[in-house]
């Protein structure tokens, strides 16, 4: 599955997904509800991580957006070290991220 699937696809058209399941009206429902309030999706690997993926590489998308946001985060991660090391995580561990 590595060798065929990416971790994060490229933005495609949600309507890519009525092709996939015009066989299946209950899908096709839901699809087309779907594209009431989204215009585009990203496939992530099927692999255990994927709803992890998805919601960090989506708000990681956002942050390009939102300056506010950004600037928040920004915050957060750079005193993020400091307060790993103060939770008890070993320093070494976490320096491997910095």
């Amino acid at each position: 599955i590595s060798e065929t699937i990416p971790l994060v696809g490229d933005l495609e058209e949600l309507a890519s997904l009525e092709k996939e399941y015009n066989e299946d009206p209950i899908y096709l429902a839901k699809v087309k509800d779907l594209s009431s309030k989204y215009k585009h999706i990203r496939r992530t690997r099927p692999d255990g991580n994927c709803f992890f993926r998805a919601f960090s590489y989506a708000y990681l998308e956002h942050l390009l957006t939102d300056k506010n946001e950004y600037d928040k985060f920004y915050e957060i991660a750079k005193n993020s070290k400091e307060i790993l090391v103060a939770l008890g995580f070993p320093q070494f561990t976490v320096e491997d991220f910095y």
